[in-house]
């Protein structure tokens, strides 16, 4: 979600975007029974803060084996009330849908809504991308629907007024009666800790800024809790996007639902060239879930292959967080920098794989900066030996268009197929075989795939060989913070 009162509303200008038709004709919710499955999509906007406002286009992928129908309900963010419903009739085995919201006649203009996705004949997952601005003012933000809630969500990198950022975030209630949602901040450094509870109806959203709360303080950095009696979905959104500032950033990530012992993040850097944005670097934030203190490492191993590096973090008590920052050594903050090359306490430059590891259990989150864009994910305790990619382009809208780089870390696995479908007609354009060292990252590069061709929209599904992967996905566009990234969706 987009908090309306912390952004600029400017000119929107959606690449990849610009040619699309509407989406399917209004339709009555009468698809009964229960749904195979669901994806819950908390922010859904048309033209949010005026004419040029925010619109967040979603894509649904089938990831079954049969084809599948899907109901697709659009909620009043203020008041829960139905606004429309509209169907997809037989989406085929491994297939995309998207709609965009600026071209449904039948949503009203500068309205925020959440959507339910019920599918009925296969499972489904989906991903949202959030755009706003233009030229040196465009942003974009994207972040995974979600499958199901929990009572219990975590979100490692909160902050208010963080050397220009700051994390609101969105709280969506799931499940069927009323809830109090409770956040817990615990300060990463010497900030006081503080609780805020937010009321929330069923199915419907309330949001937690930090710049106005008055018990978090400027600067402060922390760790959040947020549990309720009722399923929670949250969207975090992080902001350096005042008026003020020549280059706004924005970026999404969901909040974590499930922490583990061993986490994987297939993509992290220190001054790196990240598809051509240079000086990109990464900070990784880890979070304590347990109940008691723990120690955790990061083990980061150069991508495409190469010596791994091993880092050691502070004891760490529950419910707090701290942070890796590859530019320093020891990555503390503050300290000494570190220079180009390895060192003792330091990583050469470049692009990464990591693994993250404690006694207990941890969650990760990524930030992913560089001088004029910025994007993040989480780090995943699942990796699979299946993964869906919903929404893979290769120059959508033009030369500058949407280009979507997949990071592929194999956790075990020696081999990987990816099957590429076209969203146009769901067809089966080529099958990609890779050869995979376990341990190691590859980037897959859709300008690369010979088969694939411009301006052109597809779904993937990866299948590995001989083990686990995990994948995210970057997307890229030309101008601006055009710049964002999903986490793939593991099979079950």
């Amino acid at each position: 979600m987009i908090v309306r009162g912390s952004l600029l509303a400017v000119l929107l200008s959606l690449i990849s975007y610009s040619g699309a038709n509407a989406g399917p004709a209004a339709a009555a919710c009468d698809l009964s029974g229960t749904p195979t499955s669901s994806a819950y999509l908390p922010n859904i906007t048309k033209t949010f803060g005026g004419v040029f406002g925010w619109v967040t286009p979603f894509i649904v992928q089938n990831v079954g084996a049969a084809s599948t129908d899907l109901q697709v309900s659009f909620y009043r963010f203020s008041d829960g009330s139905l606004v429309t419903c509209r169907k997809v009739t037989a989406l085929g085995a491994g297939a995309s849908f998207a709609d965009i919201p600026n071209n449904d006649a039948d949503l009203p203009l500068d309205t925020q809504f959440s959507v339910v996705v019920r599918s009925y004949g296969a499972r489904i997952v989906a991903v949202v991308n959030e755009h706003a601005g233009q030229g040196d003012r465009a942003e974009a933000l994207s972040y995974d629907g979600f499958a199901a809630g929990s009572t219990t969500v975590s979100l490692p990198n909160i902050v208010r007024k963080f050397f220009g950022y700051h994390t609101p975030f969105i709280i969506q209630n799931l499940g069927t009666g009323p809830t109090v949602a409770t956040a817990t901040f615990v300060g990463r450094g010497m900030e006081p800790g503080a609780t805020i509870t937010r009321t929330i109806a069923a199915g419907q959203s309330q949001f937690i800024e930090p710049n106005v709360e008055s018990s978090l303080v400027d600067g402060g950095a922390y760790a959040v809790t947020v549990k309720a009696d009722q399923p929670l979905a949250v969207v975090v959104n992080t902001h350096n996007d005042d008026p003020s500032v020549a280059h706004p950033v924005a970026y999404a990530t969901d909040g974590i639902t499930a922490g583990s012992g061993t986490l994987y993040g297939a993509y992290a850097a220190k001054n790196a060239n990240d598809y051509g944005r240079m000086g990109t670097m990464s900070t990784i934030v880890v979070q304590n879930l347990g109940a008691t203190a723990t120690t955790s490492t990061l083990e980061f191993t150069p991508l495409g292959g190469g010596a791994t590096t091993t880092f050691s973090g502070p004891s760490t008590g529950p419910g707090a967080a701290w942070a890796f920052d590859p530019r320093y050594v020891n990555g503390a903050a503050g300290t000494t920098l570190c220079g180009n090359v390895a060192s003792p306490g330091c990583l050469a430059d470049g692009e990464f794989t990591f693994k993250a590891s404690a006694s207990g259990t941890i969650a990760v989150a990524v930030n992913v900066i560089s001088p004029d864009s910025a994007m993040g994910y989480t780090a995943t305790g699942s990796p699979a030996a299946r993964f869906f990619l919903p929404n893979v382009t290769r120059t959508l809208g033009g030369s500058g268009g949407w280009t979507t780089p997949i990071l592929l870390q194999s956790v075990t696995a020696t081999a990987a197929s990816l099957e590429w479908r076209r969203f146009a007609d769901g067809a089966l354009v080529t099958t990609q075989n890779l050869t995979l060292t376990p341990g190691v990252g590859t980037r897959i590069d859709p300008l690369t795939v010979a088969s694939l061709t411009n301006d052109t929209q597809y779904a993937v599904t990866v299948t590995s060989i001989g083990g686990t992967v995990v994948a995210i996905v970057e997307e890229l566009a030309s101008g601006g913070e055009n710049a964002m990234i999903y986490e793939g969706f593991a099979a079950p």
